[in-house]
């Protein structure tokens, strides 16, 4: 995937239209990295069709990881958001396993 068509750029910019404020959107590697993440509940979200990256560990170790597919962003982002929003209250309690 890595680009700027990339679905979650519009996730991010409807999530935060939509309240989601602390929802952000990470981008490395002139767009061949993209993550949605929040520190509060600790959770990325990736796209199904990205490749695994190094740096889902070294930002995101303690993060829980939740896989969206294409069909999750296939109705828009508004759709997506809602879903997002779901997830997050879903895993509102959510703390990182310490070992």
């Amino acid at each position: 995937m890595g680009n700027k068509d990339h679905p979650f750029h519009a996730v991010a910019e409807m999530a935060a239209k939509r309240g989601l404020k602390d929802l952000k959107l990470k981008e490395e590697r002139g767009g061949a990295y993209v993550r949605l993440y929040q520190n509060t509940p600790p959770l990325f979200f990736k796209h199904r069709n990205d490749p695994s990256d190094s740096f889902d560990r070294e930002s995101f170790n303690d993060f829980k990881r939740i896989l969206l597919s294409e069909d999750d962003c296939a109705n828009g982002p508004e759709a997506t958001v809602v879903l997002i929003r779901s997830l997050l209250e879903k895993f509102a309690d959510y703390t990182p396993r310490r070992s």
